[in-house]
C-alpha cells in the first residue's frame, strides 16, 4: 500500500508543477480544437522526472474522449500495477485501496493531462476487478469458507460506489470524465451479466441473468441498491450546481451555465445506461423508472420554488407526474374512514395515509385528495362524538403522532437537503456536543437523514410543553365543534324567535321548555370539557377564547344578523368551568379584578331573545346571572360593573329570580322537605340545578346531608350485622342536571364516605373528624344508588375516582394471591359492596371501558383464595358476567400478559411517546380453577375469533390464550363444535387426540357409588348419631372428613348423598348438618365441578333403567337438592346440564332434566312467579322501589351459602360474617349462567324447549345490563344455526332479550317482533336506504331528533356511542332477516334423532362443508344483494344532500363488518370479478407510450425544444382516456364533476371493506384475483392495473401475512403474462400507459413492502412466464 501512495502523491504533484503543461479547456469541453502542447512528468528507472516530448501524432482520443500523450501508458500501467498489488496482498481491503486511488484522482489538476491517465487507470482497474467478481459470481453462494467475506454485489458495490466521490462541482472536467468512466463501468457490468454485447434489439432468452429467474441468486455485480445511491448521490450534486448557477448567472455571464448544461447532459446519459436506454445496454435495465421517479424528486419546497433550470424543472415535473399517478393506484379513492371506538379493529388506528411507506406518494396527491385521509383532529372529534373513554382518546393521538412522525420522516429523509443546509446543520450538531452523523460531502442530506430517523424511531424531539400544547389544541378544537354542534342542533329543535305565551303556572321561579331532553348532550360536552380543564390538558382562557370566537369571528366582521348566533349555552358550558377552584381562582379572578375583559366578553354572548322565547330553559338562560353570582367574591366592584358593562343592563331584570331560587332551596332544605330532592317533579329538579350552578358546593354539600343524615335513624338490610343510616333517595334526573362540578363534589364526598376507606363508612358531622360512627356498620341502598348514577351521568370528570377504587381492588386481589391473607369485617363488606356494584350496576360502564379487558387481573387471585362464600359467589358471578362484556381481542391480550401491574391514575399518557412492544408469555398458573368460569371464557374466546379475528395483533396465539384458561382438557361435543371457528376447532382436536380418551371423562359409575354408599364411612349419615350441639364430632364424621379430604373422591360425595336420599326422601336435620361439614371442606372454585359430576350421575342412574326422561322422584329429589337442602346451587346445576361436553341433539334425558330445571321445578317456579309479582323494571335507575322490591323478594326466598336452608340455629361450624345484599340474589346469579346456556339449547336444535324457556325466563333479561350485544353476539354466532330458522324462535328470542321502548328500531322489526307476519320479501329499497341513512348519519357526527321519543337518556343507554349504537341494532334486525329468509327457504332442517344418529356434521370435513355450502347460500342473499345494488347504483339512493356519497359507502363496510363476513362483505369482495369482466371501461387497452430517454431529452433542451411526447413517455404520457382516468381518481372529485363510475365505486366501497374488515377479508379478496388468474378471461392492461389498485392500500398490512401475500403477487404475475401477449405496442422501444404503471407498482412492492428473498423465489418462476423486456425489468428489480 505504501509503494501506491507514495507514487500516487508524486503523479498528483506533477499535475501542479507547470501551468504550461496544463489542457485548454476548450478541448475538454468538445467547443472546439487546440493546439496540443501536452507534457507529463513521469517516474524513470533511475528515479528521476523527464518531461514528456510532444506526440508525433497529436493528441488521438482515448476511452472516455480524453487525450494520450507520450510515455502516459506506462504511468497508467504502473497505478494498475501497483492498485492490484495492493488489493492482491489482503493487507488493506479493496475499498480502501480503491478510495485511495480515487481520492488521488481527485486532487489532481483538473486541467492537467496527468487527469486523463488517472482516469484511464480507473478503468483499467475497474475492468480487472469485473473480471475478478464475474468469475467468483456463484462460488460465494457454493463454498462455505466464502462465508468470511462479503456476498459478490455487496462487494462489488461498494467498490463502485467509490466512483461515485469523483463527482465535483469545482472541477468540471473531473465531472464529464467521472460520467464516462461510470458509464463505461456500468455497460462492462451490464455485459458481464447479461452474457455478451447486444444488438439494437435485444433478446432476453440467452444470458447468465434470464437463466437465474427460477433461482434468485442475490449476486447481481451491480444491485439496483448501489446504482440507485449513485443516482441520488450525482443528481443531488446536480441539484446542489444547479441552485447555485441560477442565481449567479447575470453576473458571470453564459460560460458557466453553459459548463452546467455540460454537466447535465452527461448526467443525462449515466441515468441512460442505468435505466437500460443506452446503445450498449438497451433493455437490460438496473434501476427501474419509478426509482428514478423517487430519487430525481427533490421534494415539494424545491421543485415549487422556480430556483431550477427549465431542463432540470421539467424532469422534476415528470416525475412528480409519475408519483402521482402511482399514488392513485396505492392509496384509496377515498380514505375518510371514521374511527368507532370498540367496533374498529386495532390496525384501523393506522391509516394507511399516515404509513411511511405511502408518505413518498400521498405528498404528490391533490390537496383535495390528501383532505379525504386521516387526521389528529378528525379522529379526537370522531372519539368525543362516540364518547369514548378518555385514555382511549389519548391513545388515539399517541399512536397517530408516532405514526405520522415516521410518515414525516420518510418524506423528509427522501427530499433534496441544499449542501449549505446539511453543513450548517452538521456544524450546529456538532457544537451541541451532537452525535456524529458520518455524513461526507457527497451525502449532503446526511445530517437530516440522521436526524429525521431518530425521529422517525419514536425519540421526543420536542420539549414536553410543546406536546402538551399540540395535544390541547387538537382537544380545544375538537371540543369546541362539539359545544357549537349541540347547540346549533338545540337551536334547530327549539323557537328561540317567537315570544312565550302568558303562563297558566303561577311558579314564576323555573321555566322548562317541552323539549328539555335536547339538554342531555350539553350536560355531557360539558363533563367532557371538565374533564380536559380540571386535568390541565386545556386551558380555561383557550376555551374562553375559542367560544368567544365562535360567536364573533376574529376577524371582526361584524354582519347584520350575527347576533342570532349568540347563544347563552355558550355562557353556560363556561360557568361549569368556573366551579373548577383552580379557574376561579386563577384566570376568571384575575379578569375580574383586572380589565373584565372575559367578563364584557360573556355579556357581549348573552341572548336576552332566549329567556322570554316560548322555548325559553331557566338552567341556560340564567348563566350569565349565575355566573355573576358565582363570582360576586372575586369582583372588585359589585356596584359598579353595570356601569362598566352596560349591556348587562338587558340581563337584571332577571337577576331577582336567581336570588328567589337560591332563598326557596334554602327555606326548603331548612324545613326538611325533600319533595326538590327526589326527582319526580321536573321544575323541582331544574331549581336545584340552577341554584348549584349560582353558588360553590352548596347543592352537593346539601345532598350529602340528604343522603347520609346527622340524625340517628338506623336501618337493616339482611339482620343486626348489617345496619345503615336511613337517608333519602336522590332522583337520578336531578343528579343529569346537577351542575358538573356539583356531581364531581358530591362523588368526593361520598367517595371518602364509603370508597376511599375499606374500615367502613366514615362518617364527618358537626365539623368532627371523620370516623366511623357506633352500630353502623354499611351504607344505605341509596348511597349505592348514588354512586352508580354519579358515574353514568359523569362519566369523565368522575374517571379517577373509578380507576382509584379498580386499584384498590387490585391491591386486595393481590394479597389474596398470598393465600394467607385475612381482612377485616370492614374490609369484607367493602369488597362485597363494591363487586355488588359492579355486578349489578356498572356492567354497561364497563363494556365500553378502556380498561375493560384486562379488569380479569382484578379478581384473579380472589377467585382462587377467597374463602367467604357469599363473597365468592359474587367473584363467581362477576367473573361470568365481566368475560361476557368481552369483545375485542384485547382480552386475549390481557390473558398472555403476566406482567400487567394496574390501571395507571395518570389523567394522561404522553401523547408523544412510542409504547413499548407487548411481550405476550401464557402465565404460570392456569387462570380458572372453576371449570364453569374456565369454559365460559373459552366460548368468548371462540366468539372474539369469529366476529373480530386475531389476524391484526402480531404475536399474539389463539392456543396460549386457551392452554391458560385452566390446566384440564376440556372436551367439547360436536353440537358446539360446529360453531365454533376453524382456529379454535383446530385447537381443541389437536387437545382430543392427546387425551386419553376420544369422548367426555366418564362420570362416577352407578354400580361403584352404590358400593362406596353402603361402606362404613357413611353409616354416621344413616343412623343420624351426631348433633349440632357437640363441639367434636364423633370418630366415624372424623373419618368421613378424613375420607374426603382427598379431592379425587370429593367429587363422588354428592353422588353417594343422592342415593341415600333416594333411600331416605325425608333427611333428618342431623344428616343435613354433618353434610353441610363435609361440604364446607369443599374448595370453592371445585363446586361446579363437583355438581356436574353429581348430574351426570343422576343421568346414569336413570338410564340404567331404560328411561329416555328422568323420572319423577328423581326430579322432586333434585329440587329438593338445589332448593330445600341447597347443597348445590341452582346456576351450578343449569351449567352442569349445559356445559357443552355431552351432544344435547340426541340426549333426551339431558333436555328434559334441562327444562325441569329452568321451568318445571316447583321452588323455582314459585320464585319466578314471585319475581313476576314484583315487576322488576328494566330501567332500574328510574325504579323508585327497586329497593323495596329487593327486600321483598328475599324476606321470602332469603339466600343461602353455606347450605344452611334446611338446619336451625345454632350451626356447627357458626355461619360466616353476613355480608350486606344491595342487588343481588338467585335470579341475577342465574341470568349469566341463562346466558351460557341459551347457546346449548340452540345447538340441541330443541325449538320447543328454547321458545319455552325464552318465554318463561325473558323477564329475568330485563336484570340484564347488555341485552342488545346479548342478542347481537347470539344471533351473529348462530346465524346458521336451524333451531334460529323458525319466525316463531327468533321472535321470541327478540322479545325476551329485547325493551323496545329502549331501543330505535325500524317499524317493520317491531311490527314483526310484535307478532305480525313478516316475510324478507317486502323489504324494499326504501327500507335499506333508510337503515343506510341511520348509520351514515351517526358516522358523519349529525344529531339527529331519534325516532323513538321514549328513549332512555343518553348516558344510561346500553351502548352511548350513536355509532355503535345504530350498528348493532342494523345488525339485530339483518340477521333476523337472514333467519326469516333461511325459513322460508328451508335451508337446514333440524336434527332428527329418530332416523340421524350419530347427529351430523360431526367431523372435521363436514363442518367445512357446511361452511361451504352457508357461504354460497349467503351469496344468494336478496337483501345482501339488494343492499350492494343500491350501494352501487346511486341512482337508485335517495340523495338528500345530507351526507356525501362516500359517507354512504363507508357505512356498509362498516355494517358489512359487524355482520358475519358471508352476508355482506364476503359477497361485496368477491363482486370484484363481475366489475373487472364486465365493465367496458376496464376491457379497453391504455395508450401506448414509448420508453424515456434521458439523453434524448437533455439533446431536445439544447436546442430549445421540448421532446416530443412520444419521446418523453412513459414519465410523461400521452393524453389518457379521460373515462379511465377516471376509474382511479378520488370518489368525491368524481361526484362533484359528475364522472362516478362503477369501477370506482367499487374501489372505494371494497377499501372501505378490507379498512374495517379482518385477514378473512383478505382470504377472499385473494381467493378472487386466484380465480380470475385462472380463468384466463382478462383482455386488457386496464383490468390488470385494476387489480393492482385493489392491492396497493392493504400492502402494509398483507406483507405480515406472508403466504397471501405472495399468493396475490403471483396471481398477479400470472394474469399480466396472460395479458401482454395481447397488447401490440409491447416491443423493445414502447409500452403502454397502465403496463408502465403495474411495472412501478411491483417495484413499489419492492422497495417499500418487500417480502423478503424466500418469497421471490416462490415467485420467481411466474416472472418468468412474462415477455423478455418485462421479465428482465422485473427480474432486476427482485433480482438483489
Amino acid at each position: 500500500m505504501e509503494p501506491l501512495v507514495e507514487y500516487l502523491t508524486g503523479v498528483v504533484e506533477s499535475s501542479y508543477e507547470d501551468l504550461e503543461h496544463l489542457v485548454p479547456c476548450g478541448s475538454f469541453l468538445g467547443l472546439f480544437d487546440e493546439r496540443p502542447i501536452k507534457r507529463t512528468r513521469v517516474n524513470d528507472n533511475s528515479g528521476g522526472w523527464q518531461h514528456l516530448k510532444h506526440h508525433p501524432q497529436g493528441p488521438a482520443a482515448a476511452a472516455f474522449g480524453l487525450l494520450d500523450y507520450d510515455n502516459s501508458e506506462a504511468t497508467g500501467d504502473a497505478i494498475t500495477r501497483l492498485t492490484l498489488g495492493a488489493i492482491e496482498s489482503n493487507t488493506t481491503t479493496a475499498v480502501d485501496v480503491l478510495g485511495t486511488v480515487v481520492d488521488a484522482v481527485r486532487s489532481t489538476h483538473d486541467a492537467s493531462a496527468v487527469l486523463d491517465i488517472g482516469f484511464r487507470s480507473l478503468f483499467e482497474i475497474y475492468q480487472r476487478r469485473l473480471e475478478y467478481h464475474s468469475a467468483n459470481r456463484y462460488r460465494a453462494e457454493a463454498v462455505a469458507t466464502a462465508a468470511a467475506e462479503k456476498p459478490t454485489s455487496e462487494t462489488f458495490g461498494a467498490e463502485y460506489l467509490q466512483l461515485t466521490r469523483l463527482f465535483e462541482l469545482d472541477r468540471p472536467r473531473t465531472w464529464v470524465a467521472a460520467v464516462r468512466l461510470v458509464s463505461m463501468v456500468t455497460k462492462s457490468a451490464i455485459a458481464i451479466m447479461y452474457g455478451g454485447t447486444t444488438d439494437a434489439s435485444p433478446s432476453l432468452s440467452t444470458g447468465t441473468h434470464s437463466a437465474s429467474l427460477s433461482e434468485i441468486s442475490g449476486l447481481n455485480l451491480l444491485p439496483e441498491s448501489v446504482c440507485r445511491e449513485a443516482v441520488r448521490q450525482v443528481w443531488r450534486l446536480l441539484l446542489d450546481s444547479a441552485t447555485k448557477e441560477a442565481t449567479v448567472g447575470g453576473v458571470l455571464g453564459t460560460a458557466r451555465r453553459t459548463r452546467w448544461q455540460i454537466r447535465f447532459e452527461a448526467t443525462m446519459e449515466l441515468f441512460d445506461n442505468f435505466v437500460g436506454r443506452a446503445a450498449q445496454s438497451l433493455g437490460r435495465p438496473l434501476v427501474s423508472y419509478y426509482v428514478i421517479a423517487r430519487e430525481l424528486d427533490p421534494g415539494a419546497a424545491l421543485a415549487e420554488s422556480g430556483m431550477l433550470p427549465s431542463e432540470m424543472q421539467r424532469i422534476v415535473d415528470l416525475c412528480f407526474v409519475r408519483k402521482r399517478r402511482l399514488g392513485r393506484i396505492l392509496l384509496p379513492p377515498d380514505g375518510s374512514w371514521p374511527l368507532i371506538s370498540h367496533a374498529s379493529r386495532a390496525h384501523t388506528v393506522k391509516h394507511v395515509y399516515d404509513q411511511s411507506g405511502y408518505a413518498l406518494v400521498r405528498d404528490s396527491l391533490t390537496s383535495e385528495e390528501a383532505e379525504r385521509g386521516p387526521s389528529a383532529n378528525r379522529y379526537v372529534a370522531d372519539l368525543l362524538f362516540q364518547r369514548a373513554p378518555t385514555d382511549e382518546i389519548f391513545a388515539a393521538i399517541r399512536n397517530h403522532r408516532i405514526t405520522l412522525k415516521k410518515a414525516q420522516a420518510a418524506v423528509a429523509g427522501d427530499s433534496y437537503v441544499p449542501g449549505e443546509v446539511a453543513a450548517a446543520v452538521a456544524a450546529a450538531s456538532a457544537g451541541e456536543g451532537g452525535r456524529a452523523t458520518g455524513a461526507t460531502p457527497t451525502e449532503p442530506n446526511g445530517v437530516a437523514l440522521a436526524e429525521l430517523h431518530r425521529v422517525g424511531a419514536g425519540a421526543a424531539v420536542e420539549p414536553r410543553d410543546t406536546e402538551r400544547h399540540e395535544v390541547g389544541q387538537l382537544l380545544l378544537e375538537a371540543m369546541a365543534q362539539r359545544v357549537e354542534q349541540s347547540v346549533r342542533f338545540i337551536q334547530r329543535q327549539c323557537d328561540f324567535e317567537t315570544l312565550a305565551d302568558e303562563r297558566q303556572s303561577a311558579d314564576t321561579t323555573m321555566v322548562v321548555p317541552q323539549n328539555v331532553q335536547y339538554w342531555e348532550g350539553m350536560n355531557e360536552v360539558a363533563d367532557q370539557l371538565y374533564y380536559f380543564v380540571l386535568m390541565d390538558a386545556v386551558a380555561y382562557t383557550d376555551v374562553h377564547a375559542r367560544l368567544y370566537a365562535a360567536v364573533f369571528p376574529r376577524d371582526g366582521d361584524i354582519r347584520a344578523g350575527v347576533g342570532a348566533r349568540r347563544d347563552n349555552a355558550y355562557i353556560w358550558v363556561l360557568l361549569q368551568l368556573m366551579h373548577i377552584e383552580k379557574v376561579a381562582a386563577g384566570p376568571v379572578r384575575a379578569d375580574l379584578q383586572g380589565d373584565e375583559d372575559m367578563l364584557d366578553q360573556l355579556v357581549q354572548m348573552y341572548n336576552e331573545r332566549q329567556i322570554v322565547s316560548r322555548d325559553a330553559f331557566y338552567v341556560r338562560d340564567l348563566a350569565l346571572q349565575a355566573a355573576l353570582n358565582h363570582q360576586q367574591g372575586n369582583m372588585r366592584d359589585n356596584q359598579g360593573v353595570k356601569f362598566r358593562h352596560p349591556r348587562m343592563a338587558v340581563a337584571m331584570p332577571f337577576a331577582p329570580v336567581v336570588f328567589r331560587l337560591q332563598h326557596e332551596f334554602g327555606q326548603q332544605f331548612k324545613d326538611g322537605r325533600s319533595e326538590q330532592l327526589d326527582g319526580r317533579s321536573e321544575a323541582a329538579v331544574m331549581k336545584v340545578a340552577a341554584v348549584s350552578q349560582m353558588r360553590q358546593y352548596v347543592v352537593p354539600n346539601a345532598l350529602y346531608t340528604f343522603l347520609v343524615p346527622a340524625r340517628e335513624e338506623v336501618g337493616q338490610l339482611q339482620g343486626a350485622a348489617t345496619t345503615f343510616l336511613r337517608g333519602g333517595n336522590i332522583g337520578h334526573r336531578l343528579l343529569d342536571f346537577l351542575n358538573v362540578g356539583g356531581k364531581h363534589r358530591l362523588l368526593q364526598l361520598v367517595y371518602k364516605m364509603m370508597l376511599a376507606h375499606e374500615q367502613g363508612p366514615q362518617f364527618q358531622f358537626d365539623g368532627r373528624a371523620a370516623g366511623a360512627r357506633p352500630g353502623i356498620t354499611c351504607v344505605s341502598p341509596h348511597v349505592v344508588d348514588t354512586v352508580y348514577q354519579l358515574l353514568y351521568t359523569a362519566p369523565y370528570s368522575n374517571e379517577l375516582m373509578m380507576k382509584e377504587v379498580l386499584e384498590k381492588l387490585r391491591r386486595c386481589d393481590k394479597a389474596m394471591s398470598l393465600g394467607h391473607a385475612r381482612f377485616s369485617a370492614a374490609n369484607m363488606r367493602w369488597l362485597y359492596t363494591v363487586y355488588q356494584l359492579m355486578n349489578c350496576r356498572l356492567l354497561r360502564f364497563f363494556k365500553y371501558y378502556a380498561h375493560a379487558s384486562h379488569l380479569v387481573h382484578h379478581l384473579r387471585h380472589s377467585l382462587v383464595h377467597v374463602t367467604h362464600r357469599q363473597l365468592y359467589g359474587s367473584l363467581e358471578c362477576f367473573a361470568l358476567c365481566l368475560v361476557n362484556l368481552q369483545h375485542d381481542v384485547g382480552f386475549l391480550q390481557a390473558l398472555l400478559n403476566p406482567a400487567y401491574h394496574g390501571i395507571a391514575l395518570t389523567p394522561h399518557g404522553s401523547a408523544g411517546a412510542a409504547l413499548p412492544a407487548p411481550r405476550y408469555a401464557k402465565p404460570k398458573d392456569a387462570w380458572f380453577e372453576c371449570t364453569m368460569l374456565a369454559r365460559n371464557a373459552a366460548m368468548v374466546i371462540a366468539r372474539i375469533e369469529a366476529m373480530r379475528g386475531l389476524g391484526d395483533v402480531p404475536g399474539l396465539s389463539l392456543d396460549d390464550c386457551l392452554d391458560s384458561l385452566t390446566p384440564q382438557t376440556q372436551h367439547w361435543a360436536p353440537a358446539v363444535l360446529r360453531y365454533l371457528p376453524r382456529a379454535v376447532r383446530g385447537y381443541y382436536a389437536r387437545c382430543t387426540k392427546q387425551a386419553p380418551g376420544p369422548g367426555p371423562a366418564p362420570g362416577p359409575a352407578p354400580a361403584a357409588v352404590r358400593s362406596l354408599a353402603g361402606a362404613a364411612v357413611h353409616s354416621v349419615l344413616t343412623q343420624g348419631q351426631v348433633g349440632d350441639q357437640e363441639r367434636a364430632p364423633e370418630p366415624r364424621e372424623a373419618d368421613l372428613l378424613a375420607f374426603y379430604a382427598d379431592e379425587r373422591r370429593q367429587p363422588l360425595f354428592l353422588c353417594v348423598m343422592w342415593l341415600l336420599l333416594e333411600r331416605t326422601p325425608n333427611a333428618t336435620p342431623e344428616m343435613i348438618a354433618v353434610v353441610r361439614r363435609v361440604l364446607l371442606t369443599f374448595p370453592l372454585p371445585q363446586m361446579a365441578a363437583r355438581t356436574a359430576a353429581l348430574v351426570d350421575f343422576v343421568v346414569a342412574c336413570e338410564a340404567e333403567h331404560g328411561a329416555k326422561t328422568p323420572s319423577s322422584a328423581a326430579t322432586q329429589r333434585l329440587d329438593d337438592v338445589m332448593f330445600k337442602y341447597r347443597l348445590v346451587q341452582h346456576e351450578h346445576v343449569v351449567f352442569a346440564l349445559t356445559r357443552g361436553e355431552h351432544d344435547l341433539r340426541g340426549d333426551s334425558m339431558r333436555l328434559a332434566l334441562t327444562r325441569f330445571v329452568l321451568l318445571d321445578a316447583p321452588s323455582f317456579d314459585a320464585r319466578l312467579r314471585e319475581w313476576h309479582r314484583l315487576d322488576f323494571q328494566g330501567r332500574y335507575w328510574a325504579d323508585y322501589g327497586h329497593w323495596q322490591k329487593q327486600s321483598a323478594y328475599l324476606a321470602r326466598f332469603p339466600d343461602f351459602f353455606e347450605h344452611e336452608a334446611f338446619l336451625t340455629a345454632p350451626l356447627d361450624p357458626p355461619p360466616a360474617m353476613a355480608l350486606p345484599v344491595y342487588y343481588e340474589n338467585s335470579m341475577v346469579r342465574l341470568l349469566p349462567m341463562l346466558e351460557f346456556a341459551l347457546g346449548r339449547m340452540i345447538e340441541a336444535e330443541d325449538r320447543a324447549l328454547l321458545r319455552d324457556v325464552l318465554d318463561r325466563l325473558g323477564i329475568l333479561y330485563r336484570l340484564h345490563q347488555v341485552p342488545l350485544t346479548t342478542l347481537m353476539n347470539t344471533l351473529f354466532v348462530y346465524f346458521n344455526a336451524p333451531t334460529l330458522h323458525d319466525a316463531a324462535v327468533v321472535r321470541s328470542l327478540n322479545l325476551s332479550l329485547l325493551d323496545l321502548s329502549q331501543q330505535s328500531f325500524s317499524p317493520e322489526f317491531v311490527s314483526f317482533v310484535r307478532g305480525k307476519p313478516m316475510a324478507c320479501r317486502d323489504l324494499d329499497a326504501g327500507y335499506v336506504c333508510r337503515m343506510s341513512e341511520r348509520i351514515a348519519s351517526a358516522i358523519s357526527r349529525r344529531l339527529t331528533r331519534p325516532a323513538n321519543t321514549g328513549l332512555p337518556e343518553i348516558q344510561y343507554r346500553e351502548i352511548p356511542n350513536p355509532i355503535l349504537l345504530a350498528l348493532s341494532e342494523s345488525a339485530v334486525e339483518l340477521l333476523t332477516w337472514w333467519c326469516l329468509h333461511c325459513a322460508e327457504q328451508g335451508c337446514a332442517p333440524l336434527h332428527d334423532p329418530e332416523t340421524a344418529t350419530p347427529p351430523t356434521p360431526a367431523s372435521e370435513p363436514e363442518f367445512c362443508a357446511e361452511e361451504a355450502l352457508r357461504r354460497s347460500r349467503a351469496a344468494q342473499w336478496p337483501l345482501g344483494r339488494l343492499w350492494l345494488d343500491l350501494t352501487m347504483d346511486p341512482a337508485r339512493r335517495p340523495e338528500r344532500g345530507a351526507f356525501s356519497g362516500a359517507t354512504y359507502i363507508h357505512a356498509t363496510a362498516v355494517l358489512a363488518n359487524v355482520l358475519p363476513d358471508e352476508l355482506l362483505a364476503f359477497p361485496v369482495i368477491e363482486y370484484l370479478a363481475d366489475v373487472v369482466l364486465n365493465e367496458p371501461v376496464l376491457r379497453t387497452q391504455s395508450a401506448p407510450r414509448r420508453y424515456f430517454s434521458f439523453a434524448v431529452f437533455a439533446r431536445a433542451s439544447r436546442y430549445g425544444r421540448s421532446p416530443g411526447t412520444g419521446d418523453s413517455a412513459p414519465i410523461d404520457s400521452a393524453p389518457a382516456d379521460p373515462a379511465a382516468t377516471a376509474v382511479f381518481n378520488s370518489f368525491e372529485q368524481n361526484r362533484t364533476r359528475h364522472m362516478t363510475n362503477c369501477p370506482n365505486t367499487y374501489l372505494t366501497l371494497l377499501h372501505s371493506v378490507l379498512h374495517y374488515g379482518g385477514v378473512a377479508t383478505f382470504n377472499t379478496l385473494a381467493a378472487t384475483i386466484r380465480r380470475l388468474a385462472d380463468g384466463a378471461e382478462l383482455c386488457s392492461d386496464v383490468q390488470l392495473l385494476y387489480l393492482c389498485a385493489t392491492i396497493g392500500p392493504i400492502l402494509y398490512r398483507l406483507v405480515d401475512h406472508e403466504p397471501l401475500y405472495v399468493q396475490i403477487l403471483a396471481d398477479l404475475l400470472t394474469i399480466m403474462a396472460h395479458i401482454c401477449p395481447r397488447i401490440a405496442e409491447l416491443d423493445a422501444d414502447s409500452s403502454t400507459d397502465a403496463v408502465e404503471q403495474v411495472m412501478d407498482f411491483f417495484c413499489f412492492v419492492k422497495d417499500q413492502f418487500d417480502p423478503g428473498r424466500p418469497a421471490w423465489r416462490r415467485i420467481a418462476p411466474h416472472i418468468a412466464a412474462l415477455p423478455p423486456l418485462l421479465r428482465c425489468q422485473l427480474q432486476s428489480v427482485v433480482d438483489q
